[in-house]
C-alpha cells in the first residue's frame, strides 16, 4: 500500500506547475543556474548561530539550545527586555552588509537555520490547520531576503529546529525527544505547513535556491521509531512545496546525522533532488566520497556538501577539501559565518567581561547579576555580534578554495595588531608534541617567534610546534611578536620545562605473533590497556560493550590484539562507522598536528569483514587481520607493515600518536563508543587529540 500510495503522489507533484520563480535548478548531476542552463558549484556559508544558537558557538555547554537560553535570559531580565534583547542579537547578528562581503568573496548561497518555535510558537497550537505564527518574527527573514534579492545571493532555507524535534538533540531544540517521530500526527501537518507558509511568502523572490527540508534527522538509534518515516515525511512535505515551487531545490539528508541515505531509497519522487550529506571533518578524498557517490551514480541526482567545518586554524584541510569538492562537482556549505572566540569561522565575537560573568552565573560558578546589570550586559553583546566588532579571519576565507577576501581587506585597510590569547607555559612530557600559540587581531600581520630573546629563524605564523625544533631549542623562555605597518605587539614570556615521558610502552618482539586471531605464547606476558572511557553514546555494562588491546613491535610491523566483548554484533548500518568495529589512530612521526597529514591514519575494521582500511588520512594499503569469535567475545589480531604507514624509519624510544576505540552498534546506528587514550569522540578531528606511546626494546 506504501508504495501505490507513494507512486500517486509522485505523479500528483510531476503534474503540478508551481508559481514560484527560481535561482538555480538541477540537470542530472549538476546544478544549474536556471537562466543560462550553465552548472553551478554551489559555495555557500552556514548562519548558524543567528536564530537557533547553539551553546559552544556562545562558549557555555550547561545550555546549549534556544529554549534554554530564552528561559535563562527570561530569569534574568524578564520577558519584556528578553524581547527587546533578541531582536537587538538577530538584528545584528546577520545584516547586509554581512551578506555583501561574502558575496565579494565569491559565496553564492548561504544556507539559513530556521527554529520553527520562532515563527511558528511551541504553545497554544491547534490539532489541524490553520496554526499560528508570530508575524513579527518574520522581519528577519523579509529583509534577509531582501538583501539578497538585490545583491544577487542564493538562499537556501534550512529547517534546523523543526516541530517537536527532528532528533532528540540541542541542534534541533528538542525538549529531550525527537517529538517529530514520536507524535507525528501532531507535529507532521506543522512542519508541512511551515514548508507551505516559507514557500508561498517568499514565491516571488528569485533569490530563492531550495529548501533542505530537515537538518541531521535521527530516527534508527531510537527504539520504535520506524526509519522509513523519514522517506514518508520527506515525500509529503515535497508535495506541498511543489504546489507552489516546481523547480527550486530539494535538498535531502539521510538519518543518523545525515550519513545514511539507504532509508530514502528510492530517491526517486522528485526530478530535482539533492542528496545533502554532512561530516566533519570536511570531506576531500575520492574514498570519503564513495558511499555518497554511489548513489549520486545511481540515481543520476547531485551531491552537495551541505555542512561541514568546525577546524581550528591553519585551515589547510580547508583548503584539500574545497579544491576535492570542485574537481568532484561537489557543492559546499561551510558552518558558520560567525561565532563567539573561536577561529574556525570567517568572524569571531569577542565576549564582553559582562557577558562572562553571565556565563560563569549560568555555569554556576559566579554570583546572579542584578536585572539593571544582566541587562546592560547583555544588550552591549548583542550590539557587538554586528561584524564591525568582530574579528575578521581572511586566512580562514581564503582556505576555501576558491573565495578571496582581497576585496574586502582593501575597504578595511590595515588593522592595528592586538593579542586575543596566548599559550601557557609549564611542564611537557617527552612525547607530546607542544604547540605554542597566539591568537591575535588585526590585518595583514607577520609573526615572529623567540627563544630566550633570540629569533627562532623560519618561526613566522601564529603557532610554534615545538616538534619541529632541535631538542636544545624545546625548553626556555618563549614570546612571539605580531606586526604590521600599524604597530607591533608582544606577547608574555612564558617558561617551557620538560620532563621524562612516563606513558605507555610498547615493546619489541622477536617472534612475531601469527595473525589468526589466537592469543598465542607471544602475547602473553604484554600489557592489556583497557578501552574504559565511554566517549558517545552510553553503555548499560561490560556486556554490552567492554575491550582492551596489547601492542608489539617489530621492524617489519605495529602488531595489535584487541579483545571485544559485545552481547549484540550488528553491521546491518551502511555507514561504517556506525556498525560494530574498531578504530585505530596513527600519528607515525607523532608530530600531533592540527589536521591529518600524509603520515595520519584512522584505520577502520568492521567485525566480521576481513580487511582493514583507511578512513581518514593518508592512502594504506597492506594490513593483515584476522578475528576469532567466541559467543560474545570477539579476539582481533592485526599487523600493520611500517612501510603501509609511511614510516621511512622506526629506532629504538621513538613516539608515535595512538589512539584505539570500539564502536557499538545494537541495531541499525551506533549505540556507543569507547576508547584507550581521548576523553571526547574528536579524534577523527585531528591527530593532535591522539595520545602517544613510546617504541621500546
Amino acid at each position: 500500500m506504501r508504495s501505490i500510495k507513494t507512486l500517486s503522489i509522485v505523479m500528483i507533484v510531476l503534474s503540478m506547475v508551481g508559481t514560484a520563480k527560481a535561482y538555480y535548478t538541477t540537470n542530472g548531476q549538476n546544478i544549474v543556474d536556471i537562466k543560462t542552463g550553465e552548472v553551478v558549484q554551489l559555495r555557500g556559508i552556514g548562519l548558524g548561530g543567528w536564530l537557533l544558537p547553539e551553546g559552544y558557538m556562545w562558549g557555555i555547554r550547561k545550555l546549549d539550545r534556544p529554549r534554554q537560553f530564552e528561559e535563562a535570559i527570561e530569569e534574568l531580565i524578564g520577558p519584556r527586555n528578553a524581547e527587546k534583547f533578541w531582536d537587538l542579537y538577530h538584528s545584528n547578528f546577520v545584516t547586509r552588509e554581512d551578506v555583501r562581503v561574502m558575496k565579494s568573496w565569491g559565496v553564492n548561497t548561504i544556507r539559513v537555520p530556521l527554529l520553527a518555535s520562532m515563527i511558528q510558537p511551541r504553545g497554544n497550537q491547534p490539532d489541524e490547520p490553520p496554526f499560528v505564527y508570530d508575524e513579527t518574527k518574520f522581519k528577519y527573514l523579509d529583509d534577509f531576503v531582501q538583501w539578497c534579492e538585490e545583491l544577487g545571493m542564493g538562499v537556501i532555507w534550512d529547517l534546523h529546529g523543526a516541530p517537536g524535534g527532528q532528533n532528540a538533540e540541542n541542534i534541533s531544540d528538542s525538549d529531550g525527544e525527537a517529538r517529530l517521530w514520536t507524535e507525528k500526527d501532531k507535529y507532521w501537518p506543522m512542519t508541512i505547513d511551515l514548508w507551505d507558509k516559507i514557500t508561498k511568502r517568499y514565491a516571488d523572490k528569485t533569490c530563492i535556491v531550495g529548501y533542505d527540508l530537515l537538518n541531521e534527522p535521527l530516527l534508527a538509534r531510537y527504539a520504535d521509531v520506524d526509519p522509513a518515516l523519514l522517506r514518508e515525511l520527506y515525500i509529503l512535505t515535497t508535495a506541498k512545496i511543489r504546489e507552489t515551487d516546481a523547480q527550486g531545490i530539494i535538498f535531502i539528508e539521510g538519518d543518523d546525522w545525515a550519513q545514511d541515505f539507504s532509508v530514502l531509497e528510492p530517491m526517486d519522487w522528485d526530478p530535482h533532488l539533492v542528496m545533502a550529506f554532512h561530516s566533519y571533518p570536511p570531506t576531500h578524498s575520492e574514498r570519503g566520497l564513495q558511499r555518497w557517490d554511489a548513489l549520486r551514480q545511481k540515481y543520476n541526482i547531485p551531491l552537495w556538501h551541505g555542512e561541514t567545518g568546525e577546524q581550528n586554524p591553519p585551515w589547510k584541510l580547508y583548503e584539500r577539501s574545497t579544491k576535492f569538492l570542485e574537481e568532484a562537482n561537489v557543492g559546499w556549505n561551510w558552518w558558520t559565518h560567525k561565532k563567539f572566540e573561536l577561529s574556525r569561522q570567517p568572524w569571531s565575537i569577542q565576549r564582553t567581561d559582562g557577558f562572562e560573568k553571565i556565563l560563569a552565573y549560568w555555569n554556576g560558578n559566579g554570583p546572579k547579576p542584578s536585572r539593571w546589570q544582566a541587562r546592560r550586559w547583555l544588550f552591549k553583546q548583542a550590539r557587538l555580534t554586528n561584524s564591525q566588532h568582530c574579528d575578521f579571519l581572511p586566512g580562514m576565507v581564503k582556505s576555501l578554495h576558491p573565495l578571496d577576501p582581497a576585496e574586502h581587506l582593501e575597504k578595511l585597510g590595515t588593522k592595528a595588531p592586538a593579542i586575543i590569547k596566548n599559550s601557557r607555559g609549564g611542564q611537557f612530557m617527552d612525547g607530546y608534541a607542544a604547540v605554542l600559540r597566539v591568537e591575535a587581531s588585526g590585518y595583514p600581520l607577520t609573526y615572529q617567534w623567540y627563544q630566550n630573546n633570540e629569533l627562532l629563524p623560519g618561526a613566522t605564523e601564529f603557532e610554534l610546534n615545538l616538534y619541529e625544533l632541535e631538542d636544545k631549542q624545546r625548553s626556555g623562555f618563549f614570546h612571539c611578536e605580531i606586526m604590521n605597518e600599524k604597530g607591533k605587539v608582544q606577547t608574555e614570556t612564558i617558561e617551557l620545562e620538560w620532563v621524562p615521558f612516563e606513558g605507555t610502552q610498547i615493546e619489541f618482539t622477536k617472534i612475531p605473533p601469527e595473525i589468526d586471531g589466537l592469543r598465542d605464547d607471544t602475547w602473553t606476558e604484554v600489557e592489556r590497556h583497557t578501552l574504559d572511557k565511554t566517549i558517545s553514546g552510553s553503555i548499560s555494562g561490560p556486556a554490552d560493550l567492554s575491550g582492551s588491546y596489547s601492542a608489539l613491535w617489530d621492524w617489519a610491523n605495529l602488531y595489535f590484539f584487541v579483545t571485544i566483548h559485545d552481547d549484540s554484533l550488528s553491521t546491518s548500518s551502511s555507514v561504517d562507522h556506525l556498525r560494530d568495529g574498531i578504530e585505530i589512530y596513527i600519528d607515525a612521526d607523532n608530530s600531533k598536528s592540527k589536521y591529518f597529514g600524509n603520515d595520519d591514519y584512522q584505520l577502520r575494521y568492521i567485525l566480521n569483514e576481513d580487511y582493514l582500511y583507511a578512513d581518514i588520512g593518508a592512502y594504506f594499503k597492506g594490513g593483515r587481520v584476522a578475528l576469532n569469535g567466541v559467543g560474545e567475545v570477539w579476539s582481533l589480531e592485526i599487523a600493520i607493515p611500517w612501510e603501509s604507514l609511511d614510516a621511512t624509519v622506526v629506532l629504538q624510544n621513538q613516539y608515535i600518536g595512538l589512539d584505539v576505540h570500539i564502536n557499538d552498534s545494537d541495531s541499525f546506528t551506533r549505540n556507543g563508543k569507547i576508547s584507550w587514550f581521548g576523553t571526547r569522540d574528536n579524534a577523527y578531528q585531528s591527530p593532535a587529540n591522539f595520545g602517544t606511546v613510546k617504541l621500546v626494546d
